[in-house]
């Protein structure tokens, strides 16, 4: 032990001193009583400290960030299902305003006429580009008959073509195998309708008829087929070539047969008049 003590005294001698120097300098205060080790190693430490604390705050802020935007996805979420109810609603309301507006005046109509009617919503039409039919809910089992007349508020539609127990054809006037006998009210001249697919034209007008553009057109009631007094549609144009024998006018239809949904069958009347006017 003392041979271990006499070979290295220098050295033990040296770390004696610095751990003596050390704990001297650890019971040293400085003015704020704090000690010089702890402002040594707070001052090492510092840039570690901040660093760590801004990492810290960082993660903390990101960490809130995401669960906010987490929140405010929710909400739109919720907002957006509110505002697509709100849409439905209000879209329904509006069909459900039209659909009653566009029910009344159809209704109002049938009370004001004495014929017996039949009302029918349109529940398909044909397949093809060569024929205007639509097809109907109502058949023989609700009294509907073959050539029974069928129209609208507004003006003369078509007629019924077959006929089965739950749903009937209806061929429009616009049919190119159509045609009703008419006249122009104002002066009653006469002439045939004719369904052009396109449209209607009255042909077969005397060459030296005074017609002119807007002049109201209604069925004749000759045939009888179609009632006397039913609103076809208007003049639009007037076609005649000096070699020819009759006249053609184009008609402006009184029904928009794009857009019809409901229609009324017309049972024919016991009695023997077939006027049936149309206001």
């Amino acid at each position: 032990m003392f041979n271990f003590i006499s070979t290295y005294r220098l050295y033990i001698s040296i770390v004696v001193t610095f751990v003596s120097l050390f704990l001297l300098i650890s019971q040293t205060h400085n003015e704020e009583g704090s000690s010089r080790l702890q402002s040594i190693v707070q001052t090492v430490t510092y840039p570690m400290q901040a660093s760590v604390q801004t990492i810290t705050s960082t993660f903390n802020n990101i960490w809130n960030s995401y669960f906010n935007l987490l929140d405010v996805h929710q909400e739109n979420l919720l907002l957006k299902q509110k505002l697509q109810n709100m849409e439905e609603k209000v879209n329904q309301h509006i069909e459900d305003s039209v659909q009653f507006r566009r029910l009344r005046d159809q209704l109002l109509f049938a009370r004001k006429k004495t014929r017996e009617k039949i009302f029918a919503d349109i529940i398909g039409e044909s397949s093809d580009n060569t024929h205007d039919i639509r097809m109907i809910n109502r058949g023989s089992n609700q009294l509907v008959q073959r050539n029974f007349i069928v129209l609208r508020k507004e003006g003369l539609v078509g007629r019924i073509q077959s006929v089965s127990p739950f749903q009937s054809s209806v061929q429009l006037i616009s049919d190119h195998r159509n045609r009703v006998p008419a006249l122009i009210q104002r002066n009653r001249v006469r002439g045939l309708l004719f369904g052009t697919n396109d449209g209607i034209e009255m042909r077969q007008i005397n060459q030296h008829a005074k017609i002119k553009i807007g002049d109201r057109v209604i069925s004749s009631g000759l045939g009888g087929l179609y009632p006397k007094g039913i609103l076809i549609g208007w003049v639009s144009e007037i076609r005649h070539q000096e070699h020819e024998l009759f006249k053609t006018a184009k008609l402006d239809s009184a029904v928009d047969f794009k857009r019809i949904e409901e229609v009324f069958v017309i049972v024919p009347s016991v009695s023997s008049d077939s006027h049936l006017f149309i206001d």
